[in-house]
This record gives structure tokens, sequence and C-alpha cells, in this order.
């Protein structure tokens, strides 16, 4: 079953972009793949920034977030807040 998850970082957003890219680098690419990762999305709010990351499985998601959670901590990336996680229902892909 794919899931959608979200989850808001506050802070400077120029800031937690620019950390975000230094530590979701290639390794972090590499390994979302590898468990299922499908895409990820930031985008601006008032308040920093949101993550819409959506993935094959929430035990994938799991699995990277294991894996990923104690670099984002020790590169103090920021505190994430309301998180939520949805099931997809439908996922539709534009042909260009």
């Amino acid at each position: 079953m794919a899931i959608l998850t979200t989850f808001e970082i506050h802070g400077d957003t120029e800031e937690l972009v620019a950390k975000m890219n230094e530590l979701f680098d290639a390794e972090a690419d590499k390994l979302a793949a590898e468990n299922g990762g499908l895409s990820s999305t930031v985008v601006r709010t008032e308040k920093g920034v949101m993550v819409v990351n959506r993935w094959e499985s929430e035990a994938g998601m799991e699995a990277f977030a294991a894996q990923m959670r104690p670099k984002a901590e020790a590169d103090q990336i920021g505190e994430q807040t309301d998180w939520r996680m949805f099931e997809v229902l439908i996922d539709r892909t534009p042909s260009h």
C-alpha cells in the first residue's frame, strides 16, 4: 500500500533548504530508492518548509527514517512538526 507523509520544519526557509540539500545528498537518494521512496517535494510555508514524501509502503518509509533520523538530528536540520501519514488511493502522473 503506497503512503504519503507530510511534516513541517520551522525556521528560515533558505537556511532549511540549504541544510536539506546538504543532508539529503546522493547517499540519501539511494537509500530512499532502496526503501521504496517514490518522490519528495519541499514547499515554502509561512513558518519554514513542508515536506511531502510518497512511499511504496509504510515499512519502507520506516526503514529509511530509522537510518536517516540520527543524521538529521546530528546535523540539527530542525524539529519535524505536524507529521502525518495518509494511504494513497489514487496516484496519477500525467504523460508529457
